[in-house]
């Protein structure tokens, strides 16, 4: 629901206080006094002007529906130019404050629609009406498909990328992709200090005219927090004097704050690595035993994660070495969370080459190493164009490469993902913006408005109360199976006595069976099972009922709403609503009856935390002691047996010797073959000595 009152400024002019809202929305003392204007906005939701030729028109929202809000509008014709494939209409809706002057109202935003070209009609007094329908941007993502196979690996999925193919002096101009870059530092203003060239396969370069020791930034105008950048590299001369320092640019702050891992070509002909905090070397540099000729590329790769710089480089042309180059961990007073990735070139002091030049061949930048689902949900969007966006942070994971063949929408991927992480399908906001959110059961929201029929009371007193309990599960099945992982089963069961769906009242079993593919985890699946059985049970009860414009309601409002001669009273998530954009016009609502079902009714699953006072036993996990005897030098082994771990999915065993010697003596303890009955412990001591082995053997709930 939007805000009751809107902030001060221009849609609040005077300050209007809630209890001013409240009398005015109710119509104490008079009546609900409501106007609508309409602005004309460009493909960039920025105002072109406002609409005088628009009569009415109705604004409505179904959550339930693909495209979730939708209006239609009646315009006459001749007004100024509207650009009916690009241009976007923005209602407002303005509820006028005694005493009525000129500053005297707030108003609210009703959504940012799309257009269809319109039909046109002529009344009786010859005036041309055109019809007009308007779309949420969930249009735009529901009708851009993908024209070749998306995977979650997918380059279109980068960041940034640049394959430095254009010619241009004194800047390095925009990326394939639209993105500035912005160069820096050197102090010399020379259209031949940086550029960009087609010749030797395309590159970018900055030439070291003169302070080669000073660091110059080359910047694409996008942020992240951790990242993974590769880049190709050369130097046109072999460094004399001191190093050349090319480096990847990372969560670039200001000139005086970022991190670097820079390549060092050395006067010796090698290459080693070295990571910077500002300009202060971190920990030793490493050598990494390979040499450079001068304009032939190497590959380097730097990833940044929390705090720790890893890096590498190799030979273009040949594998990508498994093993990092170099690690190193920052530890800041004043540490950099996130920024800008880029390059920089520079030299070490004392470099005495003429006008070198450090060229870069190629640039990808990756804001999602870790693969964070929302984020993925986030590059999605803007692959679409839709830039503006609030997506609520989750730190799940993507286990596995996701891939969507060519014909698929844009919002069908984007709603894959939310829902594989138990989040809300996504929305658009009144201001056009695209909203995901975690999915949080009504029955555990408060109510955000009331409806009581009292004195003060804005509904019509026509309503219609409905019931519908056929064939709503009381049991939900959820499997996830994935290639070379065990397959995952999570059960949840309706046996609330209180439901008069649940397996005890009805006595018999309605069962839900889904194979969750795009399920991230066990505890997505858990809350995934939670919410169907949540979700089921909304119908239990429905209401529609008409009330005075409310233009404070937004998605999937939750209201309590009180009817005296329904004998209802209680809190309810509205699903659906249209409202007419007329004075003296209505809006209808349809919502659902809230009944919680959720996981924290069966005791078998806790979703959350939970605080253990006594001892804790279950039967998916086992503890032990073995007391063994080594042989010494010599891998030794003993088997565990008996278990009977409870449980489905994998069996994974922690094992720590007891000694006063470990990594000397007691070189090793190890785990193999674990399984629901038992396992093998494997260990090495260069000596007889017995030893203690502490092992803790768990299997998936």
């Amino acid at each position: 629901m939007q805000p009751l009152v809107p902030a001060v400024g221009p849609h609040n002019p005077r300050g209007a206080s809630r209890a001013e809202v409240l009398r005015a929305l109710r119509a104490v003392g008079g009546t609900n006094r409501m106007s609508f204007r309409y602005e004309l906005l460009d493909r960039n939701d920025q105002k072109l002007r406002d609409l005088e030729e628009v009569e009415d028109g109705t604004v409505s929202l179904n959550n339930l529906a693909v495209i979730k809000r939708t209006a239609t509008f009646t315009m006459r014709a001749g007004g100024g130019l509207i650009d009916w494939l690009s241009d976007r209409i923005q209602p407002w809706a303005r509820l006028h404050l005694p005493p009525y002057g000129q500053d005297d109202f707030v108003e609210w935003p009703l959504g940012v629609f799309n257009l269809v070209t319109p039909t046109r009609e002529v009344d009786d007094t010859g005036t041309v009406w055109r019809r007009v329908e308007g779309y949420d941007k969930l249009q735009i993502l529901e009708e851009d498909l993908i024209a070749a196979r998306l995977s979650t690996e997918s380059p279109e999925l980068l960041l940034v990328r640049d394959s430095f193919l254009r010619t241009i002096t004194g800047t390095w101009g925009g990326t394939p992709q639209g993105i500035g870059w912005t160069v820096s530092g050197g102090g010399v203003a020379s259209a031949t200090e940086w550029g960009v060239t087609t010749a030797g396969g395309g590159y970018a370069y900055a030439t070291l005219l003169a302070n080669p020791q000073t660091v110059r930034f080359h910047i694409p105008w996008r942020r992240s927090a951790d990242a993974d950048v590769r880049a190709t590299v050369t130097v046109s001369q072999t460094a004399a004097g001191a190093a050349f320092l090319p480096a990847i640019l990372l969560r670039y702050r200001s000139m005086t704050d970022y991190y670097r891992l820079r390549v060092h070509f050395n006067i010796t002909g090698t290459l080693s690595l070295s990571v910077a905090d500002r300009v202060t070397q971190v920990g030793a540099t490493e050598a990494t035993g390979l040499s450079y000729t001068p304009g032939t590329m190497i590959n380097v790769r730097a990833r940044i994660i929390g705090q720790t710089i890893t890096g590498k480089i190799w030979p273009v042309g040949t594998p990508e070495p498994e093993e990092w180059g170099i690690e190193r961990t920052v530890e800041s007073a004043d540490p950099l969370t996130q920024g800008w990735m880029g390059l920089t070139a520079s030299s070490f002091t004392g470099n005495t080459n003429s006008n070198p030049q450090i060229r870069y061949g190629s640039f990808e930048w990756d804001g999602n190493p870790v693969r964070l689902v929302t984020l993925t949900v986030r590059r999605v969007l803007q692959l679409a164009g839709v830039s503006s966006h609030r997506i609520t942070p989750s730190e799940e994971r993507l286990t596995t490469v996701r891939e969507w063949e060519p014909g698929t929408s844009h919002l069908a991927i984007v709603n894959e993902l939310l829902d594989a992480i138990a989040y809300r399908s996504l929305s658009i906001d009144e201001y056009g913006a695209a909203v995901a959110t975690p999915y949080v059961p009504p029955g555990e929201r408060p109510s955000e408005y009331e409806y009581l029929d009292d004195e003060v009371s804005v509904m019509e007193e026509e309503a219609t109360q409905e019931r519908d309990l056929h064939a709503i599960p009381n049991r939900w099945v959820l499997t996830r199976s994935e290639p070379d992982e065990p397959a995952i089963t999570v059960t949840y069961t309706n046996s609330d006595p209180a439901s008069p769906t649940s397996t005890v009242r009805r006595g018999r079993v309605i069962t839900d069976f889904r194979d969750q593919e795009d399920a991230t985890s066990e505890s997505a699946l858990i809350e995934r099972v939670a919410n169907l059985a949540q979700e089921a049970t909304q119908v239990y009860e429905a209401i529609e009922y008409t009330t005075a414009p409310m233009p404070i309601h937004s998605h999937d409002d939750v209201v309590r709403v009180r009817r005296d001669e329904l004998a209802l009273d209680g809190k309810f998530s509205s699903h659906t609503w249209d409202l007419e954009l007329r004075a003296g016009g209505q809006m209808r609502h349809r919502a659902r009856r809230v009944v919680s079902l959720t996981a924290g009714s069966d005791p078998s699953i806790v979703v959350g935390d939970v605080t253990v006072t006594g001892a804790v036993e279950a039967g998916n996990w086992r503890t032990g002691t073995a007391l063994v005897s080594p042989v010494p030098n010599t891998p030794t082994s003993v088997a565990i047996t008996g278990l009977g771990l409870a449980g489905t999915g994998p069996v994974r065993v922690q094992v720590t010797p007891e000694t006063a010697v470990p990594g000397s003596t007691f070189r090793e303890a190890a785990v193999r073959n674990p399984g629901p009955d038992g396992f093998v412990l494997w260990f090495f001591r260069t000596n007889a000595t017995n030893t203690n082995l502490f092992w803790l053997a768990m299997r998936g709930a």
